[in-house]
């Protein structure tokens, strides 16, 4: 385990948790698959490529719905919940053996924007690690984390990940849909999550400079 996944060992900090919402995961599989065999390529992007194991993401939102929400009726039923004001929605394919690095994003339950994540194919041995945990929630479980600490996406499978993933501002409405501990304690959250980052941050660039050394 490296040093600023430390960090939240004995924080007693929660770090994920479930949403009270919950698709019908074959329901899911089912539009996802009609999704993808009717997308044009066009509507796929690519990122994150690293020995050819990049992800791919489709955008539900650009401008208005995108083409791919015509094949998904639940997520868009999703998506024009009162409740939910979405900034952006993908649905991201993580490939077989698929690795998204260690990094960070400035959303969680107690800043102003956060992630939910609905796996839609979620391969046994797929996980994510936030701090010190390793993270797997079933399919049509929505899930969030604290994602202000450094996290890494790993997918180990020979089976692709696919994740329904959408931003959404931060309101009474959408902290109760989860814990509460989940938002709690943000002070020391927030002093936690820049340790680990400063201490990521170091780990980076000796890793960076042992690499091209």
């Amino acid at each position: 385990m490296e040093t600023f996944q430390q960090v939240t060992l004995g924080s007693n900090l929660m770090l994920h948790g479930e949403a009270a919402l919950r698709l019908d995961a074959d329901t899911l599989k089912a539009e996802y698959a009609a999704m993808d065999t009717a997308l044009p390529p066009e509507e796929r992007t690519h990122y994150g490529a690293e020995s050819g194991t990049g992800w791919t993401a489709i955008a539900l939102l650009a401008d208005g719905p995108r083409p791919a929400l015509d094949h998904l009726p639940t997520v868009r039923s999703l998506l024009e919940r009162p409740d939910l004001l979405v900034q952006c929605a993908y649905i991201h394919r993580q490939p077989a053996g698929g690795m998204l690095r260690w990094h960070f994003d400035n959303l969680a339950l107690h800043r102003t924007e956060v992630r939910l994540l609905v796996p839609i194919h979620a391969p046994k041995g797929a996980v994510t690690l936030i701090g010190h945990e390793a993270v797997a929630y079933p399919e049509g479980q929505c899930w969030t984390g604290d994602f202000c600490f450094p996290h890494q996406v790993e997918n180990p499978t020979d089976r692709d990940r696919i994740i329904l993933s959408l931003d959404v501002t931060v309101t009474d409405s959408v902290r109760a849909l989860f814990p509460s501990l989940l938002a709690a304690d943000q002070a020391r959250r927030d002093a936690l999550a820049e340790t680990a980052r400063n201490l990521w941050l170091a780990w980076r660039h000796d890793a960076l400079a042992i690499a091209t050394a």
